[in-house]
């Protein structure tokens, strides 16, 4: 524990000296900044945001997390697989074949360990048309399921160019989240 003490004399002047004083000098900071909402991620989508922004060299306290409640989706993905090795041979094959995923899951204490993402969306139709399709092109045990997850929204006040570089790529990689510029709280 700390305490200060300041003691000054009856007598004793308690203002600045004018010539201190520079109000021609002060400026006001803005209430609101730029501002980048990025929306609607849930699951292993959000799961990969955090890793890539937790690896940003600076501007980590730019970004503010906030939880929309629980979301019912529907996640299209390839089960888990033996090892890193199976699901990079399952990648190539996908590429091969002109498909796209969204991410692997890399966290051995998930039950969903080396599953490969390929879409997550919120209409159960689209879901079943895109597994349809993906059958289609010849890519096996694809599913369908349906998950309930903890939805998120990254709020990234007044980002650096690197920043707006680093949030633009992220959100064009999952296309069925939202990221919009708007302003908000400088603080």
């Amino acid at each position: 524990m700390a305490a200060l003490y300041f003691h000054s004399g009856p007598d004793e002047d308690r203002s600045a000296p004018i010539s201190l004083i520079h109000p021609e000098k002060i400026e006001l900071l803005p209430a609101t900044v730029a501002c980048f909402k990025w929306e609607r991620l849930a699951g292993p989508v959000v799961q990969y945001a955090r890793a890539e922004i937790s690896g940003w060299k600076s501007g980590q306290n730019h970004v503010t997390e906030i939880s929309r409640g629980e979301v019912t989706v529907h996640w299209v993905h390839i089960p888990s697989l033996r090892n890193a090795r199976a699901a990079a041979k399952r990648i190539e094959q996908l590429e091969k074949s002109g498909v796209s995923y969204l991410h692997v899951q890399e966290n051995a204490n998930d039950p969903w360990h080396n599953a490969i993402s390929l879409a997550i969306l919120l209409d159960a139709s689209e879901a079943t048309a895109l597994v349809e399709e993906l059958k289609d092109k010849g890519v096996g045990q694809v599913i369908n399921s349906e998950q309930t997850w903890e939805q998120f929204e990254f709020e990234i006040r007044n980002p650096t160019a690197q920043m707006t570089e680093a949030i633009q790529q992220l959100a064009h990689r999952f296309p069925e989240t939202k990221l919009e510029i708007t302003e908000c709280s400088r603080l």
